[in-house]
């Protein structure tokens, strides 16, 4: 059953001394990570596969924290550390309009209005300001903002993206 999982957050750091994680959520807002389930585990490196997790999720002060069944004490919890955390695609809600799933941008290939190929979409990362594509050609990256500025159009079903952006930036 772990066909369709997207990846929503990552476990990070121990959390006391009882086997409790750090939890660095990728959903908007941090706290919807709280609603999804089952749980799904990707270990560091992804040799394993996912694995179904039975877990307790909680919110406090500066954060949320995780606990997954089996796992006792501060150097279990370690071991996990830098796992993913990842739901079946069905238990998310549909995107709004011109909202994307990033995972349904990655692989995207990416071009300028005029057609001028800028590579392919190898992933996404979040800043304070806003998302930025990293786009991969084989010969470089390059950083492009996700934004309404920069981004022309999406076609998910056509593979593509169109971005205001020139190929010398």
């Amino acid at each position: 059953m772990a066909e369709g999982i997207i990846v929503v957050a990552a476990l990070g750091r121990p959390f006391g001394t009882d086997g409790w994680l750090h939890v660095r959520s990728f959903t908007e807002p941090a706290s919807n990570v709280l609603g999804y389930r089952p749980w799904w585990l990707r270990r560091p490196g992804g040799a394993d596969g996912w694995q179904a997790a039975e877990v307790q999720t909680r919110a406090y002060a500066r954060g949320i924290v995780a606990s997954v069944a089996g796992c006792a004490g501060r150097e279990a919890a370690a071991a996990l550390r830098g796992a993913e955390v990842g739901v079946d695609a069905a238990v998310l809600p549909a995107p709004a309009a011109d909202e994307y799933y990033w995972q349904d941008l990655t692989g995207l290939e990416a071009a300028t209005r005029c057609g001028r190929p800028l590579g392919r979409v190898a992933r996404l990362f979040a800043t304070p300001a806003h998302d930025v594509l990293v786009l991969a050609d084989g010969e470089r990256e390059r950083l492009v903002p996700f934004a309404k500025a920069t981004v022309a159009s999406v076609d998910l079903p056509g593979g593509r993206i169109v971005l205001d952006w020139q190929p010398d930036w």
